[in-house]
């Protein structure tokens, strides 16, 4: 028998001490069993203060996204399924595979390091052990394969708000989903879906979120930021995903049910939109004012005479000055495009 450690750290994390014979009544186990699933929450990084005669009193959760820590940030509010493996090559691999076999929405992938992580448009990964969030996210929503054009910048409102929560910061949206913190890239999304006839049979949103990183490589430098950096966030990446997973299906749940609340809320964010930009992709680049995304999720530009054309896919430079008055693409990869 093994005893629930995610309500164990729950029980804990109300503060102060808690005895053994508390733990042991309210799981119905005994203080013997109470003992030793403790000393295995230690083992896995939590720290845990057991004082004779006092109990147990927690001191910190790890930093890790672990399933029992995550058990215990959602207790009583959520319930998903997380797997976390130190090291694997592609998290989106990992939860693709669950999707398939059935998994629930909300369940997630979370990982410390990818060897193969992949981003938009066939980019490698780059993340520092253990300094990004780096999960993938099943999703099951209810949408007709026409309206999954906007599923990926759902997500994006969905994680901009999640930071919002946890962090204290506000991020814009790149079109079309990532996030930047004056011009420099915090985060970036990528999301695969599996149609089944003429609707969305699920999908796994990887989202790679630059936490702790307050130096990246001189080649990204210049475009890369992390929650750390922009807004001082000290917190772990456990507690951030704690929130991301569910304003990520919130914003999902959303597009359903209002979808123009949805993209009122995406275009509240836009970096993208009412600026210059080029958009570059299969069939050359192409500079316009962006006015709007469509109905299906495609970003609009204007050009010099008034006509108007609909890009479906391709990477955004913003070619005007940011708001802060310094100028320079954000196009190029950072350290956590996915």
């Amino acid at each position: 028998m093994v005893a629930d450690r995610g309500l164990i750290l729950a029980m804990l994390r109300e503060g102060g001490f808690v005895s053994g014979a508390a733990i042991g009544r309210r799981l119905g186990v005994s203080r013997a069993m109470v003992g030793r699933e403790i000393g295995t929450l230690v083992a896995s990084g939590c720290r845990i203060e057991a004082v004779t005669g006092r109990g147990y009193r927690l001191l910190s959760l790890p930093e890790a996204p672990l399933p029992d820590v995550m058990a215990a940030l959602w207790q009583g509010r959520h319930d998903y399924p997380v797997r976390f493996l130190p090291e694997v090559p592609s998290t989106m691999q990992v939860a693709g595979d669950w999707a398939r076999a059935g998994a629930p929405a909300g369940a997630t992938v979370a990982t410390n390091h990818q060897t193969a992580g992949r981003g938009r448009r066939g980019r490698s990964w780059q993340d520092p052990p253990g300094e990004a969030l780096l999960a993938s996210i099943v999703l099951r929503p209810g949408l007709s394969a026409g309206a999954a054009g906007w599923l990926p910048l759902a997500v994006a409102v969905g994680a901009a708000r999640a930071i919002a929560e946890v962090a204290g910061g506000s991020p814009g949206i790149k079109w079309p989903n990532d996030l930047l913190h004056e011009g420099r890239k915090l985060a970036g999304i990528l999301v695969e879906l599996t149609l089944d006839e003429q609707d969305v049979r699920y999908a796994v949103a990887g989202i790679g979120i630059n936490v702790h990183q307050d130096d990246f490589p001189a080649d990204i430098a210049a475009r890369a930021s992390s929650l750390r950096e922009a807004y001082g966030y000290r917190g772990t990446r456990a507690e951030l995903l704690a929130g991301l997973v569910p304003q990520v299906l919130a914003a999902v749940e959303e597009l359903e049910r209002s979808p123009e609340t949805l993209r009122a809320a995406w275009r509240d964010r836009s970096v993208s939109l009412g600026r210059v930009v080029e958009i570059r992709g299969v069939q050359g680049a192409s500079q316009g004012l962006a006015v709007d995304i469509d109905e299906i999720g495609r970003i609009v530009l204007e050009g010099p005479l008034g006509q108007r054309r609909a890009y479906a896919a391709g990477e955004i430079s913003l070619a005007q000055a940011e708001p802060d008055g310094s100028k320079g693409s954000t196009g190029a990869s950072s350290s956590s495009s996915r």
